[in-house]
């Protein structure tokens, strides 16, 4: 986990401008604004700290589903690419059965031959 925090000043002589910038990676404010916010407005703090947890168990029910989406198109990928090999393997087979062996081995090993080249790099296509 990381947190990064970035103050810079300038003075001038009519006054001082002061920005901050804060990168972690938790939902929630520095402690230091939080007593700030807390000076006030005390009831405020309350209010950021249920809405970081309601956005923290929202982002985790997201994540999750996310998750669970990528796992079903993953399976169901690999079950499509299953369906491919099997009717290029059948396609292949039905044709050199019926007299033409030379052209039923080019279509099975096309089959397998193109299945086994996305798999083995990875990559796929998109329009």
């Amino acid at each position: 986990m990381g947190n990064k925090s970035t103050t810079a000043k300038v003075t001038h002589k009519d006054g001082e401008l002061t920005v901050q910038q804060h990168e972690i990676d938790s939902p929630i404010l520095p402690v230091a604004q939080l007593e700030h916010l807390h000076t006030f407005k005390p009831d405020a703090v309350d209010w950021v700290i249920t809405q970081t947890q309601a956005e923290a168990e929202f982002r985790r029910s997201e994540n999750k589903r996310i998750n669970t989406l990528v796992f079903i198109q993953q399976l169901v990928g690999q079950i499509f690419a299953l369906l491919i090999g099997l009717a290029g393997i059948g396609a292949g087979g039905y044709v050199a059965a019926n007299g033409q062996p030379k052209a039923g081995a080019i279509i099975a090993v096309t089959a397998i031959t193109g299945l086994a080249a996305v798999f083995l790099t990875g990559r796929v296509k998109k329009p």
